[in-house]
């Protein structure tokens, strides 16, 4: 055994003596792959510093202009989304974009309000427009609360801020954008430095509370009632209208401090024609007897609300003193009765003439009737202009 193994270590020797050569006559193989070696490394590292010189002089420093786009854009994007500029990538290093220089700031939007991946950048001055890609860093797109807050208290973008990634646990319903906090109130109290979840959220809608007690009939004052929040689904259908509806309006029923208005509750002004006088069959309006005048209540939808034209109408039904006037109450008048004496104007240049005439025919406004001359017996035809009176054809 002990003779075995320097025969071993003998064999190991004599197998790398001939794969070198030391024991071979044929040196020149091992000796030209030595000398070959360090010039291979040699040529390599020529070649990387001859590529890495070649890159180096293709770039080349960013325009003046479009480090000022890059930077007015990282400011708006910051400011919109209430973030930090460092968190934002402006992808605007291409060559092929060509940014010109813009006399005032430029116009810088979101496209579309659901893709905030791109701006639309806009030099109205020059006329030249660009969309250019921004991304914003994920792991720092969580928001916390920055105090703590009672339930119903309206959510805005001041109450919250940006958290540190390490802060976040389970990502599950965590807000993102500051956009999904827009009309929303909370559901539950929270505390500083809580995530902002959508689970904490509820949408809102505008109610009205009344501040003291209300008589009916009393004027609604824009000190009668608050403002406040209620979640969506804890508002009926008619507490959700707009405020537009309390201005001028009367109490249609006595309420309590604390009520919640309905739209029902309230009698809102309004201006319509009003009959001033008892209206019988086959009147005509003028302005003496109906006049525009407010109205608390619930109209018809055919409400008459405009006096325009109304000496052209009758009315073809008896009609109240102080009761609000109908299209269907009214229909437009003949102007003219058959057997009327009807003042004929006619016009040759700048002479006008206006003869007597009998009408043969009744006939309402803009109509063609036949006219009767009594003393030639003469027939013409005329268009009616106005009560008992026509134009000439």
């Amino acid at each position: 055994m002990q003779n075995s193994v320097p025969l071993y270590r003998h064999s190991i020797a004599a197998n790398d003596c001939r794969n070198v050569s030391i024991a071979s006559p044929q040196t020149k193989d091992h000796t030209g792959n030595m000398t070959r070696l360090p010039i291979n490394i040699m040529l390599f590292i020529k070649i990387i510093l001859v590529i890495d010189f070649a890159y180096s002089s293709n770039e080349t420093p960013l325009p003046q202009s479009k480090k000022i786009l890059i930077t007015q854009i990282k400011e708006w994007v910051a400011k919109e989304k209430n973030i930090n500029q460092a968190d934002i990538k402006v992808a605007a290093l291409d060559r092929r974009l060509i940014v010109p220089e813009c006399p005032t700031y430029f116009d810088i939007s979101f496209p579309f309000s659901s893709d905030t991946q791109q701006v639309r950048v806009n030099c109205s001055e020059i006329g030249w427009k660009a969309f250019i890609r921004v991304s914003i860093e994920g792991a720092k797109m969580f928001y916390v609360y920055k105090d703590d807050f009672p339930k119903g208290h309206r959510i805005q973008k001041v109450d919250i801020e940006l958290a540190d990634e390490n802060r976040v646990g389970h990502n599950s319903g965590l807000i993102k954008n500051v956009d999904a906090i827009k009309n929303q109130i909370l559901k539950r109290s929270v505390l500083t430095g809580q995530l902002v979840r959508l689970q904490h959220l509820s949408r809102s809608v505008e109610v009205y509370v009344l501040k003291k007690d209300k008589l009916t009939g009393e004027p609604l004052m824009a000190d009668d009632y608050v403002r406040t929040l209620r979640p969506v689904a804890g508002a009926s259908a008619a507490q959700k209208f707009p405020e537009r509806l309390l201005e001028n309006a009367l109490i249609a029923r006595s309420l309590p401090a604390g009520y919640v208005l309905q739209e029902r509750d309230l009698k809102q002004r309004r201006r319509v024609l009003v009959a001033q006088e008892t209206l019988t069959r086959g009147r005509l309006l003028s302005p003496s007897n109906a006049r525009m005048e407010d109205y608390y209540g619930d109209l018809l939808p055919d409400a008459m609300l405009s006096t325009k034209g109304i000496e052209h109408l009758e009315v073809i039904r008896t009609i109240q003193a102080g009761s609000p006037l109908r299209e269907s109450d009214v229909r437009v008048a003949a102007l003219i009765n058959k057997g009327d004496t009807v003042n004929l104007r006619v016009g040759r240049g700048s002479l006008l003439i206006t003869v007597s005439m009998e009408a043969l025919e009744s006939g309402k406004l803009g109509e063609q009737i036949v006219l009767l001359n009594p003393e030639s017996g003469e027939k013409v035809k005329a268009v009616v202009s106005g009560i008992r009176t026509a134009n000439g054809l």
